[in-house]
Protein backbone atom coordinates (compact mmCIF):
# COMPACT_ATOMS: atom_id res chain seq x y z
CA UNK A 1 0.00 0.00 0.00
CA UNK A 2 1.34 3.20 -0.81
CA UNK A 3 0.86 7.03 1.32
CA UNK A 4 -1.21 8.23 -1.88
CA UNK A 5 -4.45 6.04 -0.72
CA UNK A 6 -4.28 7.28 3.09
CA UNK A 7 -6.87 9.96 2.40
CA UNK A 8 -10.65 9.37 1.94
CA UNK A 9 -10.85 12.77 -0.27
CA UNK A 10 -11.36 10.58 -3.80
CA UNK A 11 -13.89 7.81 -4.50
CA UNK A 12 -12.03 4.81 -3.81
CA UNK A 13 -12.14 0.81 -4.70
CA UNK A 14 -10.56 -1.35 -2.17
CA UNK A 15 -10.49 -5.13 -4.01
CA UNK A 16 -9.59 -8.29 -1.68
CA UNK A 17 -10.09 -11.92 -2.76
CA UNK A 18 -13.81 -11.78 -1.14
CA UNK A 19 -15.96 -9.85 0.63
CA UNK A 20 -18.25 -11.10 3.74
CA UNK A 21 -20.39 -8.37 3.65
CA UNK A 22 -22.35 -9.99 7.23
CA UNK A 23 -25.36 -8.82 6.18
CA UNK A 24 -28.66 -11.54 6.19
CA UNK A 25 -28.73 -12.21 2.92
CA UNK A 26 -25.76 -14.53 1.08
CA UNK A 27 -22.77 -12.71 -0.42
CA UNK A 28 -22.15 -13.82 -4.14
CA UNK A 29 -19.33 -15.67 -4.23
CA UNK A 30 -17.39 -13.22 -7.09
CA UNK A 31 -18.05 -10.19 -4.64
CA UNK A 32 -14.44 -8.87 -3.97
CA UNK A 33 -14.62 -5.47 -3.68
CA UNK A 34 -15.86 -2.63 -1.79
CA UNK A 35 -16.28 1.04 -3.32
CA UNK A 36 -16.22 4.04 -0.70
CA UNK A 37 -17.16 7.60 -1.30
CA UNK A 38 -16.94 10.56 1.14
CA UNK A 39 -16.27 7.94 4.29
CA UNK A 40 -18.98 5.79 3.41
CA UNK A 41 -19.62 2.67 1.09
CA UNK A 42 -21.25 2.97 -2.22
CA UNK A 43 -21.76 0.01 -3.31
CA UNK A 44 -20.12 -3.72 -2.69
CA UNK A 45 -19.46 -6.15 -5.76
CA UNK A 46 -17.38 -7.25 -8.24
CA UNK A 47 -14.54 -5.19 -9.37
CA UNK A 48 -15.16 -4.68 -12.77
CA UNK A 49 -19.60 -4.09 -11.85
CA UNK A 50 -18.43 -1.44 -9.31
CA UNK A 51 -15.86 0.78 -11.27
CA UNK A 52 -18.24 2.18 -13.15
CA UNK A 53 -19.92 3.84 -10.36
CA UNK A 54 -16.58 6.06 -9.34
CA UNK A 55 -16.40 9.52 -10.35
CA UNK A 56 -13.60 10.47 -12.58
CA UNK A 57 -9.82 9.86 -10.79
CA UNK A 58 -10.52 7.11 -8.82
CA UNK A 59 -8.36 5.63 -6.28
CA UNK A 60 -7.67 1.81 -5.94
CA UNK A 61 -6.31 -0.22 -3.35
CA UNK A 62 -5.35 -4.05 -4.06
CA UNK A 63 -4.69 -6.56 -1.20
CA UNK A 64 -4.87 -9.33 -3.07
CA UNK A 65 -5.22 -13.01 -0.75
CA UNK A 66 -7.71 -10.80 1.61
CA UNK A 67 -10.56 -11.01 2.80
CA UNK A 68 -12.54 -7.79 3.20
CA UNK A 69 -15.05 -7.54 6.23
CA UNK A 70 -16.83 -4.80 8.48
CA UNK A 71 -14.29 -3.40 10.99
CA UNK A 72 -14.49 -4.91 14.41
CA UNK A 73 -15.98 -3.16 18.09
CA UNK A 74 -14.08 -3.73 21.22
CA UNK A 75 -17.09 -3.57 23.21
CA UNK A 76 -15.14 -3.04 26.29
CA UNK A 77 -11.98 -0.94 26.50
CA UNK A 78 -10.08 1.49 29.03
CA UNK A 79 -8.33 3.61 27.06
CA UNK A 80 -6.27 5.49 28.57
CA UNK A 81 -5.19 2.59 30.72
CA UNK A 82 -4.54 0.56 27.52
CA UNK A 83 -2.31 3.11 26.32
CA UNK A 84 -0.10 3.86 29.37
CA UNK A 85 -0.16 -0.03 30.19
CA UNK A 86 1.22 -1.03 26.72
CA UNK A 87 4.75 1.00 28.51
CA UNK A 88 4.29 -0.90 32.14
CA UNK A 89 6.29 -3.78 32.78
CA UNK A 90 4.37 -6.61 31.43
CA UNK A 91 3.55 -9.53 33.73
CA UNK A 92 1.23 -11.49 32.25
CA UNK A 93 3.24 -14.19 31.70
CA UNK A 94 5.75 -14.26 34.65
CA UNK A 95 5.74 -17.27 36.34
CA UNK A 96 6.92 -16.26 39.50
CA UNK A 97 6.90 -13.85 41.73
CA UNK A 98 11.17 -13.83 41.42
CA UNK A 99 10.63 -13.69 37.59
CA UNK A 100 8.31 -10.39 38.00
CA UNK A 101 11.34 -8.98 40.17
CA UNK A 102 13.41 -9.56 38.07
CA UNK A 103 11.82 -7.63 35.28
CA UNK A 104 11.06 -4.63 37.74
CA UNK A 105 14.99 -4.97 38.57
CA UNK A 106 16.05 -4.66 34.61
CA UNK A 107 13.67 -1.61 34.18
CA UNK A 108 14.70 0.34 36.89
CA UNK A 109 18.25 0.44 35.79
CA UNK A 110 16.61 2.63 32.74
CA UNK A 111 13.91 4.89 34.69
CA UNK A 112 14.45 8.70 35.60
CA UNK A 113 14.54 9.62 39.37
CA UNK A 114 11.41 10.30 40.77
CA UNK A 115 9.92 7.36 38.61
CA UNK A 116 7.53 4.75 40.00
CA UNK A 117 7.96 1.38 39.11
CA UNK A 118 4.44 0.08 37.39
CA UNK A 119 3.41 -3.73 36.05
CA UNK A 120 0.51 -5.14 34.69
CA UNK A 121 -1.15 -8.63 34.14
CA UNK A 122 0.41 -10.61 37.13
CA UNK A 123 -1.64 -13.91 38.34
CA UNK A 124 -1.08 -14.60 42.44
CA UNK A 125 -2.60 -18.41 41.12
CA UNK A 126 0.34 -18.04 38.41
CA UNK A 127 3.08 -17.55 40.56
CA UNK A 128 1.57 -20.30 43.62
CA UNK A 129 0.83 -17.49 46.12
CA UNK A 130 -2.44 -16.82 48.04
CA UNK A 131 -1.71 -14.18 50.09
CA UNK A 132 1.45 -12.15 48.93
CA UNK A 133 3.42 -10.13 51.66
CA UNK A 134 5.32 -6.73 50.57
CA UNK A 135 8.36 -8.01 52.35
CA UNK A 136 10.40 -9.13 48.98
CA UNK A 137 9.33 -6.23 47.30
CA UNK A 138 10.81 -4.13 49.96
CA UNK A 139 14.35 -5.81 50.00
CA UNK A 140 14.49 -5.38 46.21
CA UNK A 141 13.17 -1.66 46.31
CA UNK A 142 13.91 -0.09 49.37
CA UNK A 143 13.12 3.30 48.17
CA UNK A 144 10.91 3.37 44.93
CA UNK A 145 7.76 3.28 44.84
CA UNK A 146 6.34 -0.35 43.06
CA UNK A 147 2.79 -0.68 42.52
CA UNK A 148 1.50 -4.00 39.97
CA UNK A 149 -1.71 -4.46 38.78
CA UNK A 150 -3.14 -8.09 38.14
CA UNK A 151 -4.23 -10.04 35.81
CA UNK A 152 -7.93 -8.61 36.10
CA UNK A 153 -7.02 -4.81 37.55
CA UNK A 154 -9.43 -5.70 40.66
CA UNK A 155 -6.32 -6.14 43.00
CA UNK A 156 -2.60 -4.62 42.90
CA UNK A 157 0.31 -5.21 44.51
CA UNK A 158 2.64 -2.83 46.66
CA UNK A 159 5.58 -1.89 48.29
CA UNK A 160 6.45 -0.15 51.56
CA UNK A 161 7.73 2.77 49.31
CA UNK A 162 4.17 3.26 47.79
CA UNK A 163 2.28 2.42 50.53
CA UNK A 164 4.69 5.38 52.53
CA UNK A 165 3.83 8.09 49.50
CA UNK A 166 0.11 7.20 49.83
CA UNK A 167 0.25 7.61 53.14
CA UNK A 168 -1.09 4.18 54.08
CA UNK A 169 -0.59 2.86 57.49
CA UNK A 170 -2.01 0.44 60.15
CA UNK A 171 -4.84 3.01 61.04
CA UNK A 172 -5.49 3.46 57.46
CA UNK A 173 -9.70 2.57 57.08
CA UNK A 174 -10.93 0.55 54.10
CA UNK A 175 -12.42 2.74 51.13
CA UNK A 176 -15.76 1.94 50.51
CA UNK A 177 -15.49 -0.84 48.24
CA UNK A 178 -12.14 -1.71 48.80
CA UNK A 179 -9.93 -3.91 51.10
CA UNK A 180 -6.39 -3.21 51.93
CA UNK A 181 -5.38 -6.69 53.28
CA UNK A 182 -3.35 -6.72 57.06
CA UNK A 183 -0.62 -8.62 58.51
CA UNK A 184 -1.06 -10.02 61.69
CA UNK A 185 0.10 -6.96 63.44
CA UNK A 186 -2.74 -4.62 61.20
CA UNK A 187 0.06 -3.12 58.69
CA UNK A 188 -0.64 -3.52 55.20
CA UNK A 189 0.45 -6.31 53.47
CA UNK A 190 0.77 -4.86 50.35
CA UNK A 191 -2.00 -6.43 48.57
CA UNK A 192 -5.15 -4.12 47.83
CA UNK A 193 -7.96 -5.12 46.70
CA UNK A 194 -10.60 -3.84 44.39
CA UNK A 195 -10.93 0.26 44.94
CA UNK A 196 -8.25 0.25 47.76
CA UNK A 197 -5.96 0.54 44.94
CA UNK A 198 -7.14 4.04 44.16
CA UNK A 199 -5.53 5.10 47.61
CA UNK A 200 -2.29 4.25 46.03
CA UNK A 201 -2.66 5.05 42.44
CA UNK A 202 -3.36 8.57 43.41
CA UNK A 203 -0.42 9.28 44.64
CA UNK A 204 1.14 8.63 41.55
CA UNK A 205 2.53 11.96 39.86
CA UNK A 206 -0.18 12.73 37.22
CA UNK A 207 1.10 12.56 33.82
CA UNK A 208 1.39 15.38 31.47
CA UNK A 209 -1.14 16.42 29.41
CA UNK A 210 1.12 15.62 25.87
CA UNK A 211 2.28 12.16 27.96
CA UNK A 212 -1.93 11.69 28.04
CA UNK A 213 -2.30 11.93 24.17
CA UNK A 214 0.51 10.10 23.43
CA UNK A 215 -0.53 7.46 25.31
CA UNK A 216 -4.21 7.84 23.69
CA UNK A 217 -2.64 7.70 20.50
CA UNK A 218 -0.29 4.68 21.26
CA UNK A 219 -2.93 2.54 22.34
CA UNK A 220 -5.60 3.65 19.32
CA UNK A 221 -2.67 2.77 16.46
CA UNK A 222 -2.35 -0.30 18.38
CA UNK A 223 -6.04 -1.10 18.24
CA UNK A 224 -6.43 -0.75 14.59
CA UNK A 225 -3.33 -2.91 14.21
CA UNK A 226 -5.84 -5.65 15.16
CA UNK A 227 -8.53 -4.61 12.82
CA UNK A 228 -10.16 -2.92 15.31
CA UNK A 229 -11.79 0.29 13.72
CA UNK A 230 -14.31 1.60 17.23
CA UNK A 231 -14.22 1.26 20.55
CA UNK A 232 -16.80 1.02 23.69
CA UNK A 233 -14.66 2.62 26.68
CA UNK A 234 -15.86 2.16 29.69
CA UNK A 235 -14.80 4.48 32.03
CA UNK A 236 -12.94 4.41 35.22
CA UNK A 237 -10.25 6.23 34.45
CA UNK A 238 -9.75 10.44 35.58
CA UNK A 239 -11.47 12.96 34.48
CA UNK A 240 -8.63 14.58 32.69
CA UNK A 241 -8.23 11.06 31.02
CA UNK A 242 -12.23 12.03 29.50
CA UNK A 243 -11.40 15.25 28.78
CA UNK A 244 -8.63 14.91 26.68
CA UNK A 245 -10.22 11.17 25.05
CA UNK A 246 -13.18 13.26 24.10
CA UNK A 247 -11.03 16.14 22.28
CA UNK A 248 -8.93 13.46 20.43
CA UNK A 249 -11.27 10.64 19.36
CA UNK A 250 -12.96 13.81 17.66
CA UNK A 251 -10.60 14.06 15.28
CA UNK A 252 -10.89 13.11 11.84
CA UNK A 253 -7.21 11.62 12.01
CA UNK A 254 -7.67 9.07 15.18
CA UNK A 255 -7.33 5.85 14.49
CA UNK A 256 -10.65 4.41 16.24
CA UNK A 257 -14.26 5.93 16.86
CA UNK A 258 -14.87 6.03 20.46
CA UNK A 259 -18.45 5.68 22.36
CA UNK A 260 -17.31 6.58 26.08
CA UNK A 261 -19.07 6.04 28.83
CA UNK A 262 -18.83 7.98 32.28
CA UNK A 263 -18.88 6.68 35.38
CA UNK A 264 -22.38 6.55 37.50
CA UNK A 265 -21.03 8.62 40.13
CA UNK A 266 -21.39 11.18 37.66
CA UNK A 267 -25.16 11.14 37.01
CA UNK A 268 -26.32 13.73 38.80
CA UNK A 269 -23.81 16.14 37.17
CA UNK A 270 -24.72 14.69 33.27
CA UNK A 271 -28.01 15.32 34.36
CA UNK A 272 -27.61 18.81 35.40
CA UNK A 273 -25.84 19.45 32.00
CA UNK A 274 -28.19 17.68 29.57
CA UNK A 275 -25.20 14.89 28.69
CA UNK A 276 -26.81 11.95 27.73
CA UNK A 277 -25.70 8.64 25.56
CA UNK A 278 -25.11 9.11 21.53
CA UNK A 279 -24.42 13.46 21.66
CA UNK A 280 -21.42 14.24 20.02
CA UNK A 281 -20.58 13.27 16.12
CA UNK A 282 -19.71 10.33 14.12
CA UNK A 283 -16.08 9.95 15.55
CA UNK A 284 -16.56 10.24 19.35
CA UNK A 285 -20.78 9.88 21.27
CA UNK A 286 -21.37 10.02 25.00
CA UNK A 287 -21.76 6.53 26.33
CA UNK A 288 -23.59 5.05 29.12
CA UNK A 289 -23.17 5.06 33.05
CA UNK A 290 -20.84 2.76 34.39
CA UNK A 291 -21.75 0.69 37.06
CA UNK A 292 -19.75 -2.19 39.14
CA UNK A 293 -21.74 -4.70 41.29
CA UNK A 294 -18.85 -6.64 42.08
CA UNK A 295 -15.34 -7.39 41.78
CA UNK A 296 -13.57 -10.52 39.97
CA UNK A 297 -12.62 -13.97 39.81
CA UNK A 298 -9.27 -14.03 39.93
CA UNK A 299 -9.47 -11.97 42.67
CA UNK A 300 -12.17 -13.99 44.61
CA UNK A 301 -14.22 -10.98 44.71
CA UNK A 302 -16.88 -11.85 42.05
CA UNK A 303 -20.21 -11.67 43.82
CA UNK A 304 -21.57 -15.15 44.28
CA UNK A 305 -24.32 -17.07 44.67
CA UNK A 306 -22.74 -19.81 46.86
CA UNK A 307 -19.30 -19.84 48.55
CA UNK A 308 -16.27 -20.50 46.56
CA UNK A 309 -15.31 -24.02 46.68
CA UNK A 310 -12.61 -24.45 49.26
CA UNK A 311 -12.11 -21.03 49.49
CA UNK A 312 -15.27 -20.07 50.91
CA UNK A 313 -16.80 -16.89 50.96
CA UNK A 314 -19.07 -14.98 47.69
CA UNK A 315 -16.77 -12.16 47.04
CA UNK A 316 -17.44 -9.09 47.58
CA UNK A 317 -20.55 -6.14 46.97
CA UNK A 318 -19.44 -3.03 45.18
CA UNK A 319 -22.87 -1.45 44.89
CA UNK A 320 -25.71 -2.39 47.07
CA UNK A 321 -28.76 -3.85 45.46
CA UNK A 322 -31.04 -1.07 46.64
CA UNK A 323 -28.35 1.73 45.97
CA UNK A 324 -28.27 0.04 42.07
CA UNK A 325 -31.94 0.26 41.71
CA UNK A 326 -32.12 3.69 42.30
CA UNK A 327 -29.00 4.58 40.67
CA UNK A 328 -30.19 3.07 37.63
CA UNK A 329 -33.28 4.52 37.62
CA UNK A 330 -31.52 7.79 37.88
CA UNK A 331 -29.34 7.06 34.75
CA UNK A 332 -32.65 6.27 32.94
CA UNK A 333 -33.75 9.28 34.06
CA UNK A 334 -31.06 10.95 32.24
CA UNK A 335 -30.98 9.30 29.01
CA UNK A 336 -27.78 7.44 30.13
CA UNK A 337 -27.63 4.15 29.31
CA UNK A 338 -27.18 1.58 32.10
CA UNK A 339 -23.94 -0.40 31.49
CA UNK A 340 -23.03 -2.78 34.17
CA UNK A 341 -20.00 -4.88 35.48
CA UNK A 342 -21.30 -7.92 36.87
CA UNK A 343 -19.10 -11.19 36.95
CA UNK A 344 -20.42 -13.37 39.88
CA UNK A 345 -23.33 -15.18 39.34
CA UNK A 346 -25.24 -13.63 42.38
CA UNK A 347 -24.23 -9.72 40.75
CA UNK A 348 -25.72 -10.62 37.71
CA UNK A 349 -28.95 -11.83 39.42
CA UNK A 350 -29.05 -8.81 41.19
CA UNK A 351 -28.10 -6.52 38.19
CA UNK A 352 -31.20 -8.28 36.38
CA UNK A 353 -33.49 -7.85 39.35
CA UNK A 354 -32.61 -3.68 38.40
CA UNK A 355 -32.91 -4.04 35.39
CA UNK A 356 -36.56 -5.88 35.05
CA UNK A 357 -37.61 -3.08 37.57
CA UNK A 358 -37.15 -0.25 35.59
CA UNK A 359 -37.78 -2.18 31.87
CA UNK A 360 -40.59 0.27 31.02
CA UNK A 361 -38.73 3.47 31.66
CA UNK A 362 -35.34 2.46 29.83
CA UNK A 363 -37.64 0.82 26.94
CA UNK A 364 -39.39 3.72 26.55
CA UNK A 365 -36.39 5.94 26.39
CA UNK A 366 -35.12 3.39 23.53
CA UNK A 367 -32.04 2.69 25.81
CA UNK A 368 -30.13 -0.76 25.46
CA UNK A 369 -28.64 -1.82 28.97
CA UNK A 370 -25.71 -3.96 29.43
CA UNK A 371 -24.13 -6.73 31.33
CA UNK A 372 -20.65 -5.97 31.17
CA UNK A 373 -18.92 -9.56 31.60
CA UNK A 374 -21.48 -11.57 32.57
CA UNK A 375 -19.14 -14.90 33.10
CA UNK A 376 -20.86 -16.65 35.41
CA UNK A 377 -25.15 -17.07 35.20
CA UNK A 378 -27.34 -19.20 37.13
CA UNK A 379 -29.47 -20.91 34.35
CA UNK A 380 -32.73 -19.01 35.00
CA UNK A 381 -30.67 -15.88 34.67
CA UNK A 382 -29.61 -16.85 31.52
CA UNK A 383 -33.45 -17.16 30.49
CA UNK A 384 -33.95 -14.08 32.04
CA UNK A 385 -31.63 -11.91 30.41
CA UNK A 386 -32.18 -13.17 27.08
CA UNK A 387 -36.17 -12.75 27.50
CA UNK A 388 -35.52 -8.82 28.62
CA UNK A 389 -33.28 -8.53 25.71
CA UNK A 390 -30.03 -7.22 26.84
CA UNK A 391 -26.84 -6.57 25.74
CA UNK A 392 -24.42 -9.46 27.19
CA UNK A 393 -20.72 -7.69 26.67
CA UNK A 394 -18.62 -10.73 26.93
CA UNK A 395 -14.73 -11.16 26.72
CA UNK A 396 -13.77 -14.66 25.29
CA UNK A 397 -10.28 -13.76 26.58
CA UNK A 398 -11.06 -13.54 29.88
CA UNK A 399 -11.81 -17.62 29.68
CA UNK A 400 -7.81 -18.48 28.52
CA UNK A 401 -6.73 -16.68 32.32
CA UNK A 402 -9.64 -17.58 34.66
CA UNK A 403 -9.95 -21.29 33.71
CA UNK A 404 -8.01 -22.76 36.42
CA UNK A 405 -9.66 -20.37 38.98
CA UNK A 406 -13.21 -21.78 37.82
CA UNK A 407 -12.35 -25.39 38.15
CA UNK A 408 -10.28 -24.42 41.31
CA UNK A 409 -12.89 -22.27 43.01
CA UNK A 410 -16.53 -23.15 40.98
CA UNK A 411 -16.48 -26.45 39.55
CA UNK A 412 -18.96 -27.39 41.29
CA UNK A 413 -21.26 -25.13 39.02
CA UNK A 414 -19.04 -24.73 36.32
CA UNK A 415 -22.06 -24.97 34.12
CA UNK A 416 -22.20 -21.49 34.61
CA UNK A 417 -19.34 -20.63 33.79
CA UNK A 418 -19.05 -17.82 30.17
CA UNK A 419 -22.34 -19.11 28.71
CA UNK A 420 -21.92 -17.74 25.41
CA UNK A 421 -24.15 -20.27 23.40
CA UNK A 422 -26.63 -20.21 26.13
CA UNK A 423 -27.08 -16.34 26.46
CA UNK A 424 -27.39 -16.10 22.55
CA UNK A 425 -29.68 -18.89 22.17
CA UNK A 426 -32.25 -17.42 25.27
CA UNK A 427 -31.80 -13.91 22.70
CA UNK A 428 -29.39 -11.63 24.46
CA UNK A 429 -26.86 -9.68 21.77
CA UNK A 430 -23.73 -10.88 22.35
CA UNK A 431 -21.31 -7.60 22.00
CA UNK A 432 -17.56 -9.60 22.07
CA UNK A 433 -14.53 -7.47 23.94
CA UNK A 434 -10.88 -7.51 25.45
CA UNK A 435 -11.39 -4.97 28.41
CA UNK A 436 -8.01 -3.88 27.93
CA UNK A 437 -5.53 -3.58 29.85
CA UNK A 438 -7.15 -6.50 31.80
CA UNK A 439 -6.74 -8.83 29.06
CA UNK A 440 -4.89 -7.73 25.66
CA UNK A 441 -6.99 -6.67 22.62
CA UNK A 442 -6.43 -9.70 20.73
CA UNK A 443 -9.52 -10.46 18.91
CA UNK A 444 -8.29 -13.14 16.95
CA UNK A 445 -6.83 -15.55 19.84
CA UNK A 446 -10.49 -14.06 21.23
CA UNK A 447 -12.52 -15.79 18.18
CA UNK A 448 -10.28 -18.76 18.93
CA UNK A 449 -11.65 -19.10 22.64
CA UNK A 450 -14.88 -18.41 21.93
CA UNK A 451 -14.69 -21.39 19.76
CA UNK A 452 -12.82 -23.93 21.44
CA UNK A 453 -13.72 -22.99 25.13
CA UNK A 454 -9.63 -23.59 26.34
CA UNK A 455 -7.38 -21.86 28.71
CA UNK A 456 -3.50 -21.62 29.11
CA UNK A 457 -3.05 -24.95 30.29
CA UNK A 458 -5.23 -26.68 28.29
CA UNK A 459 -8.37 -26.91 30.52
CA UNK A 460 -11.48 -27.03 29.01
CA UNK A 461 -14.31 -24.93 30.35
CA UNK A 462 -18.39 -26.32 29.33
CA UNK A 463 -17.27 -27.05 25.49
CA UNK A 464 -20.98 -27.32 24.47
CA UNK A 465 -21.29 -23.44 25.20
CA UNK A 466 -18.90 -22.99 22.42
CA UNK A 467 -19.92 -20.92 19.21
CA UNK A 468 -19.15 -21.15 15.42
CA UNK A 469 -16.63 -18.86 14.09
CA UNK A 470 -19.51 -16.60 11.91
CA UNK A 471 -21.59 -16.22 15.13
CA UNK A 472 -17.94 -15.30 16.92
CA UNK A 473 -17.26 -12.51 14.29
CA UNK A 474 -20.91 -11.23 14.63
CA UNK A 475 -19.91 -10.82 17.99
CA UNK A 476 -17.67 -8.35 16.99
CA UNK A 477 -19.11 -6.77 14.81
CA UNK A 478 -22.90 -6.30 14.15
CA UNK A 479 -23.77 -7.58 18.15
CA UNK A 480 -21.22 -4.08 19.89
CA UNK A 481 -22.61 -2.20 16.49
CA UNK A 482 -26.34 -2.97 18.02
CA UNK A 483 -25.37 -2.66 21.47
CA UNK A 484 -24.46 0.96 20.83
CA UNK A 485 -27.33 2.07 18.59
CA UNK A 486 -25.23 2.26 15.59
CA UNK A 487 -26.65 -0.59 13.53
CA UNK A 488 -27.46 1.15 10.63
CA UNK A 489 -24.11 2.60 10.01
CA UNK A 490 -21.19 0.18 11.60
CA UNK A 491 -21.12 -3.69 11.82
CA UNK A 492 -21.91 -4.83 7.60
CA UNK A 493 -20.29 -3.55 4.94
CA UNK A 494 -23.46 -2.05 2.75
CA UNK A 495 -24.09 0.63 0.62
CA UNK A 496 -24.56 3.93 3.52
CA UNK A 497 -22.66 2.29 5.81
CA UNK A 498 -19.52 3.48 7.21
CA UNK A 499 -16.27 3.12 5.45
CA UNK A 500 -14.92 0.78 8.26
CA UNK A 501 -13.55 -2.06 7.34
CA UNK A 502 -10.91 -4.73 7.69
CA UNK A 503 -8.87 -6.81 5.00
CA UNK A 504 -8.19 -10.15 6.83
CA UNK A 505 -5.03 -12.34 5.91
CA UNK A 506 -7.68 -15.44 5.94
CA UNK A 507 -11.38 -15.60 6.10
CA UNK A 508 -12.42 -15.41 9.47
CA UNK A 509 -15.72 -16.15 9.39
CA UNK A 510 -14.34 -20.09 8.64
CA UNK A 511 -12.18 -20.43 11.56
CA UNK A 512 -9.23 -18.79 13.11
CA UNK A 513 -6.44 -20.86 11.37
CA UNK A 514 -2.54 -19.55 12.90
CA UNK A 515 -0.79 -16.79 10.97
CA UNK A 516 -3.61 -15.23 10.52
CA UNK A 517 -3.37 -11.30 11.08
CA UNK A 518 -4.96 -8.52 10.27
CA UNK A 519 -3.48 -6.92 6.41
CA UNK A 520 -5.31 -3.25 6.56
CA UNK A 521 -7.57 -1.08 8.24
CA UNK A 522 -9.89 2.05 7.13
CA UNK A 523 -12.15 4.02 8.86
CA UNK A 524 -14.43 6.71 7.39
CA UNK A 525 -12.49 5.75 4.09
CA UNK A 526 -8.84 6.78 5.86
CA UNK A 527 -6.42 3.72 6.13
CA UNK A 528 -5.76 3.58 10.22
CA UNK A 529 -2.95 0.94 9.45
CA UNK A 530 -1.86 -1.51 7.07
CA UNK A 531 1.09 -3.96 7.42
Amino acid sequence: MNEDVLEPVQDHLVIGDRVRTLQDAPDSAHWNAVAIRGGRILAVGEANDLKPLLAPDWKITELPGTTLMPGFHDAHVHLGFHGFELSHVQLADSDTLEQAIARLEARAQTATDGAWLQGSGFSLQRWGIRSPDRAVLDRAFPEIPVLLRSQDHHSAFVNGAALRAAGITADTPDPDGGRIVRREDGSASGELLERATDLVASAMPEPSQRELRDALWTGARQLASLGITTVHHMAYEPARNARALAQQASREDFPVRVWACLMQEEIEAATALGIATGQGGSRYQVGGAKFFVDGALGSLSAWMLEPYDRHGGTGMVLTDPDVLRERVGLAIAAGLTPVAHAIGDAAVRALLDTYEHHAEAWRREGLRPRVEHAQHVHPDDVARLGSLGLIASMQPLHLTFDAAAIHDTLGSRIDRAFPIRSLQAAGATLAFGSDTPVAPPDVLASLRTAHDRSGEQGQVVQAGESIDPLDAVRAYTRGPAYAIGWEARSGQLAPGFDADLVAWSHDLTQGVPEGARAVATMVAGRWTYAS
